[in-house]
């Protein structure tokens, strides 16, 4: 039986996946095309990592600029001034919200993201849905450092606790904790995870599918 769900947030709880790629295009904006493809595709091939290691990267092996500590704080910086307002108004992938709000006296529910943790509690309080989660975890931390977390915190049982995200920092963070695993992949978009992946296009039939396990 499942008592407790960790869901990622960008992507399956908002839909916010694009606010963030095109926040990380429009960070760099001022140089070419390829760059800003590289960015993307980047980006979207590691979705659920931490901006800040994003950030260290491009600057470090694409555009081999300075990528001191201090320039990546501050390209992380101007990178939530894009993002945060858009992503506090983005609406909620379907059927989310109301899963939350009529679930979270059922299950324990918890948040798992790459967003920085100062950020995801702004998010979280504006969007009325502090009070839904039992905890909110966010970077530095890794999805399987906070799993972990979340499952020693709560001397959970393994095999009572879900996780639901859409990236493949979700899924490993979920394998390398031996946690079931759902993989949210929006309808008309190809999977990125293995074929045998249990998979949803979004939130509205999650409660009858937790009802299986």
């Amino acid at each position: 039986m499942i008592k407790s769900i960790i869901f990622d947030f960008d992507g399956v709880i908002a839909e916010s996946t694009n606010i963030k790629t095109d926040a990380f295009v429009s960070l760099y904006s001022k140089h070419p095309r390829e760059v800003q493809l590289i960015v993307k595709d980047y980006h979207l091939k590691n979705s659920g990592i931490s901006r800040y290691k994003k950030i260290l990267y491009y600057q470090k092996e694409v555009l081999q600029e300075d990528y001191s500590e201090d320039v990546v704080n501050d390209l992380a910086k101007k990178f939530s001034k894009i993002v945060l307002e858009k992503v506090i108004q983005s609406d909620y992938v379907k059927g989310a919200e109301e899963f939350i709000r009529e679930n979270y006296s059922n299950y324990d529910l918890h948040i798992a993201t790459g967003t920085p943790q100062e950020e995801i509690e702004i998010i979280m309080r504006e969007k009325k849905l502090e009070n839904k989660f039992k905890s909110i975890y966010g970077t530095p931390l890794t999805k399987t450092e906070i799993i972990k977390k979340i499952l020693l915190e709560n001397n959970y049982k393994k095999e009572n606790v879900i996780f639901v995200g859409d990236a493949i920092a979700d899924l490993k963070g979920a394998l390398n904790n031996d946690l079931i695993f759902i993989g949210r992949v929006p309808k008309g978009e190809t999977s990125i995870f293995p074929e045998k992946t249990i998979i949803i296009n979004d939130l509205m039939t999650l409660g009858d599918l937790i009802l299986t396990f």
